[in-house]
């Protein structure tokens, strides 16, 4: 015989032989007297899949797939985002579990937005992609090499031309190579024209100067006379300037203890404890440190020759 207000709330009545049980109805649990909801997320009893979001409702439970995942929420399966417009990356995409992800060509890189590429500037690399010269072009770059040079088969490195190689340079005579170029040159007394290629006779003063180092002149019978500045002597070759070591000779330039010689020219300097005289720049005077006081006179380094009372250092 059925009592529906036998069992309170969400019991159901349960007949037995002579008598009755109340049990709670499925998504309830309790004596079956007193019934509470079953919160089915949180004991683990529902029967979502492992990718899908439990959610718990009164007597009840729902499933729901997560993003990337398609089902009913008790079956979910992968969605491969990359069958559709490629999952929108400009370049590649790569399908993952519940998600998929975009990469780039080699030369590019991805944007913030994770979906586009933009061009990588190799050439702002700080370690130098090429040896010379870096044109930075779409995914990639280009080296080329400064004049005289020519880029080597690994792309990167530039080598030296020998330009001496192939019909001398173009030289009438002589013919050097050097690191990006090469330069001619002529026995004298030719002289290497104006095309920096071709030797000839010097028979003027406006052709490099007549060959000669500092002053060119024109002698009566036509020749040309080199001459030097002051403190310089004609070379052996009647072109070239050697300079005067003022120094060498016995005069020792006509300084009063060192001399130092420099090309077209000499100084006078001084041994320690001694410096250059403003007066006389070929003189020295002694140096004393702390300076003489009291009317005493520096008559060596560091000596001072004191009045009487004032034997303290300096003259102090």
């Amino acid at each position: 015989m059925e009592s529906p207000g036998l069992c309170d709330g969400q019991g159901v009545c349960e007949n037995t032989l002579g008598s009755y049980k109340c049990i709670c109805q499925p998504g309830y649990r309790g004596n079956g007297t007193h019934c509470e909801d079953e919160n089915e997320c949180a004991s683990g009893s529902h029967r979502c899949d492992t990718n899908a979001r439990c959610g718990n409702i009164i007597g009840s439970y729902f499933c729901q797939c997560y993003q990337g995942f398609n089902g009913d929420g008790h079956a979910c399966f992968d969605v491969d985002e990359c069958l559709r417009n490629n999952g929108y990356c400009e370049h590649n995409c790569t399908n993952e579990l519940g998600a998929y992800s975009c990469q780039c060509a080699a030369g590019y890189q991805l944007d913030q937005g994770g979906h586009n590429c933009t061009d990588v500037d190799e050439c702002s690399a700080p370690n130098g992609t090429c040896e010379h010269i870096c044109i930075n072009t779409m995914g990639s770059f280009q080296c080329s090499c400064k004049p005289g040079y020519q880029l080597h088969i690994d792309g990167h490195t530039c080598v030296d031309i020998d330009e001496c190689k192939l019909q001398n340079g173009g030289c009438s005579h002589t013919c050097s190579n050097s690191p990006g170029g090469f330069t001619c040159h002529c026995l004298r007394p030719l002289l290497l024209d104006t095309d920096n290629l071709t030797c000839s006779n010097a028979t003027s003063c406006k052709l490099r100067n007549g060959g000669c180092d500092h002053v060119c002149s024109l002698r009566a019978e036509g020749d040309i006379q080199c001459s030097c500045r002051a403190a310089w002597k004609l070379g052996d070759d009647l072109k070239s300037c050697v300079d005067v070591n003022e120094c060498g000779d016995f005069t020792n330039g006509g300084c009063e203890q060192l001399c130092v010689n420099l090309p077209g020219g000499f100084n006078c300097t001084c041994r320690e404890g001694h410096e250059v005289r403003t007066d006389d720049p070929t003189r020295c005077r002694p140096v004393c440190d702390p300076p003489c006081q009291n009317y005493g006179v520096c008559v060596g380094p560091n000596s001072c020759d004191c009045p009487p009372g004032y034997p303290g250092v300096g003259c102090s």
